[in-house]
């Protein structure tokens, strides 16, 4: 099955209702793997309602009136109990005599083994792994095939979110309750009932579920950050209100710091282009409709499969309707001069960037992650180069962190290519705060977004990394020529 791309999660997941989403980032959530002791007990077959009036008929007493009484019951619960067990073969109703109208019950042989069997269940001890979630506090399961390492997330740089509190969970009878309700999930148990949690029983090992961090900022409070965290595509309330609980914003680095970037977006705008930017609600407007519209074509598309012909014909001309509402919408949307791009659009407008360039293609961005420049990057800016396109690249910043082998290994590649194609220009500028996408003559992009590191380094502050689109062409114009004499002084 395809991966979801995390940019369609957070697209799907980017409307709040008086926020606005600023950034996003994979995370790993903290858990344990831990060995739990318990004390099990088979789970009978009967319940215990069952299980003593079977044995009260056992020891003799055959009247349903006579049971009610020993047990303290109402007489027709009695009544539909001795049913129920009339019905499993468990006990066998004896007709009634002339003189009396009362029926006698005497036990089966099937009953007899049955009151054997119950006899002979005793409590025992197994150990159990279940996985305890460092945010919530909760005893759950996890499936192996979603648990990252430590090294994993270092690998594929993604920030690991603490757990709160760090230490991995003590395990006692006071654990009890907490791990009856994990117990629901674990097949091995499914006829057990567990009596009590005895003591850890081996070494709890931490790992971490991959999951995505979605920044919101309030509408009309600026300094009102939510966090939210999406699992498998789903946003978990638990562990946003678990994190806020454990002032996890603060550990992370994200109160406070949002806003730091802005200036240096508008300052590069320059206040003629900062007055021509549209309304973001207008632009927020028209693209909820064009996302509505091709959420409902994709629906169209899929019923068609399964559909009869008359139907068909009938989700064709829906769905060619619809499509014309889709490019009247993202028409309008290509026809704003100067509008904000949100933070999820800027990945897929960079990949179709590699595929679609005609003439020229210039990338500005601080840093170079490997996490980003993977081969698949590599093949397609190889693919654009070789194509006869101009392309540019000016990266560096002055104060770099050290970085990894990874990262290292995608600039040496880069500059390979660079060395065997005159047409493609890498160079590194050293003072790179700006973060730049111009493609053709068609539009260009000034923006907070790394665009060659947005997945990697955990180490990044969060940032508002929403950015400006301007498609006025003298503009992008500008914007190209003065980066590329930056770029030429430095390559000559």
């Amino acid at each position: 099955m395809t991966e979801t791309p995390i940019e369609n999660i957070v697209q799907r997941l980017s409307r709040r209702p008086g926020y606005r989403l600023v950034t996003y980032r994979e995370v790993g959530l903290p858990f344990w793997d831990v060995p739990v002791r318990c004390r099990l007990l088979k789970r009978k077959s009967l319940n215990v309602l069952d299980e003593f009036t079977l044995r009260c008929v056992e020891a003799g007493l055959n009247v349903s009136d006579d049971v009610a009484r020993f047990l303290h019951l109402p007489p027709e619960v009695a009544d539909a109990v001795m049913g129920r067990l009339v019905v499993r073969g468990h006990i066998l109703a004896v007709p009634a005599n002339r003189e009396t109208s009362t029926v006698h019950y005497v036990i089966s042989n099937s009953g007899k083994q049955a009151c054997r069997e119950l006899a002979e269940i005793t409590p025992e001890e197994r150990t159990l792994r279940l996985d305890f979630d460092g945010l919530t506090r909760k005893y759950t399961r996890i499936e192996k095939s979603m648990r990252w390492r430590p090294r994993d997330l270092r690998q594929h740089d993604i920030l690991e979110i603490p757990a709160y509190p760090v230490d991995p969970p003590s395990v006692g009878p006071a654990d009890t309750a907490a791990v009856s309700l994990a117990l629901r999930d674990v097949t091995e148990t499914a006829k057990h009932d567990l009596i009590s949690v005895m003591s850890l029983d081996g070494k709890r090992e931490k790992f971490f579920l991959r999951a995505i961090a979605l920044i919101f900022e309030s509408s009309d409070r600026p300094d009102e950050i939510l966090v939210q965290f999406a699992i498998d595509g789903r946003i978990s309330e638990d562990h946003a209100l678990a994190f806020a609980k454990s002032e996890g914003k603060r550990k992370i680095g994200i109160t406070g710091s949002l806003r730091d970037s802005e200036s240096t977006v508008d300052a590069l705008l320059g206040e003629e282009l900062l007055n021509l930017r549209a309304d973001e609600a207008e632009v927020s407007a028209i693209r909820r409709t064009a996302e509505n519209y091709k959420n409902q074509l994709s629906g169209f598309e899929e019923q068609v499969s399964g559909a009869t012909d008359e139907q068909k014909e009938t989700l064709v001309d829906l769905a060619t309707e619809m499509a014309g509402r889709l490019d009247e919408a993202e028409k309008a949307l290509r026809g704003i001069p100067v509008r904000v791009l949100e933070v999820h659009e800027h990945r897929p407008l960079l990949l179709d960037a590699l595929k679609s360039a005609r003439e020229r293609l210039l990338i500005i961005s601080p840093w170079i992650r490997r996490a980003v420049v993977n081969d698949s990057f590599l093949s397609d800016l190889e693919r654009l180069v070789s194509s006869g396109v101009q392309v540019a690249i000016g990266y560096g910043i002055d104060g770099d962190g050290p970085a990894g082998d990874g990262d290292r290994t995608a600039e040496r590649k880069l500059a390979a290519l660079a060395d065997r194609n005159e047409n493609f220009k890498f160079v590194r500028l050293g003072d790179t705060h700006a973060k730049v996408l111009i493609v053709d003559h068609s539009h260009a992009v000034v923006t907070s977004f790394n665009w060659l590191s947005f997945r990697g380094d955990p180490n990044r502050p969060f940032r508002d990394e929403r950015g400006t689109m301007i498609t006025i062409g003298a503009e992008v114009d500008r914007l190209h020529s003065d980066y590329m004499a930056r770029i030429e002084a430095i390559k000559r």
